[in-house]
């Protein structure tokens, strides 16, 4: 009975997703279309990703080796996981949806790849959160911000292009805060147990 219940209610959520994704996907506007697919790039991924590195690693005093490479490994570490939980998950994308071929807003070329979770809304919020926890407590945490907002053009930039529904966006959104934040944390317990050892 409980299981039923349980069915039933992740059948609910999956047709209100739906519902949610063509009604974001249909508020699309033609001079936003090559924004959208620069932002969902890799290479704009690629490019905010060193800049990240580069404004940790010469903008820090103490640690900037350290916290460069903690950085990179979370990415990495929410990159990886998120790719495995696709692999277990198999959710197909909204383009793999043959009844929304003519009615979908989909401008970005195909991809036989899964949908759940969003990997683009993972990594890239673990880059901005683990950003702007370095940052916070300086006068660069401005730039901190202004990567949180380019997460969000990011993840949002994923149902504008057909390439995921909300609730994958929600869900790489809240587990690329979740990595970002244990990234930092690890730093810290890193950083402060070496400098307790030192003699």
């Amino acid at each position: 009975m409980c299981e039923l219940k349980i069915l039933k209610m992740l059948r609910k959520i999956i047709e209100w997703d739906k519902e949610l994704f063509l009604y974001l996907n249909s508020k699309h506007i033609s001079w936003l279309d090559p924004a959208m697919l620069f932002f969902s790039s890799y290479l704009c991924w690629i490019l905010v990703c060193l800049l990240m590195a580069t404004i940790i690693y010469f903008r820090l005093e103490i640690w900037r080796k350290t916290t460069t490479l903690f950085f990179l490994l979370s990415i990495g570490v929410s990159a990886l996981l998120t790719n495995i939980i696709k692999l277990i998950v198999e959710r197909p994308r909204p383009i793999h949806n043959q009844d929304w071929i003519d009615t979908i807003h989909a401008i970005e070329k195909y991809s036989s790849s899964t949908s759940f979770f969003s990997s683009h809304s993972a990594t890239t919020f673990t880059m901005a959160v683990f950003f702007l926890l370095v940052f916070r407590k300086s006068a660069l945490k401005i730039y901190g911000y202004l990567a949180l907002i380019w997460a969000t053009i990011v993840a949002y930039s994923r149902i504008y292009l057909a390439k995921h529904y909300p609730f994958d966006v929600l869900c790489g959104i809240l587990f690329g805060i979740t990595i970002g934040i244990l990234g930092y944390k690890l730093l810290e317990y890193y950083t402060r147990r070496k400098t307790e050892l030192k003699p």
